[in-house]
């Protein structure tokens, strides 16, 4: 059964060189694309699947492509990471945003 982990997530380096971090970090957890879509040259949206005990890992090779997590996303893959790890398959579904310069914060 897969289970499903929501990255909402933001970077201030260009589109192009976001995208090229982003493979970066899935294939340093093993993860394998599923679906993807742009949304202009604002934001991609990716569903990875990979095995649930890598989504510690994710954070770490998000956040050292320079993608930063919105705080309540990051506190969630917090708590999930705490549980003991599991090889099962989770579907993770990253939504990152292209950002200038301005600060950006999440609603939600």
């Amino acid at each position: 059964m897969l289970s499903y982990a929501l990255v909402d997530a933001f970077t201030h380096v260009a589109p192009e060189e976001a995208v090229v971090r982003l493979g970066r970090a899935i294939a340093r957890v093993e993860g394998v694309i599923v679906d993807f879509a742009f949304f202009s040259d604002r934001a991609i949206r990716i569903t990875v699947e990979m095995a649930s005990g890598a989504i510690p890992r994710l954070r770490e090779a998000l956040e050292a492509g320079d993608v930063h997590l919105f705080d309540r996303c990051a506190d969630s893959l917090e708590r999930s990471a705490a549980r003991p790890s599991s090889t099962k398959p989770v579907l993770a579904m990253l939504h990152v945003a292209f950002s200038d310069d301005e600060p950006l914060s999440f609603a939600g």
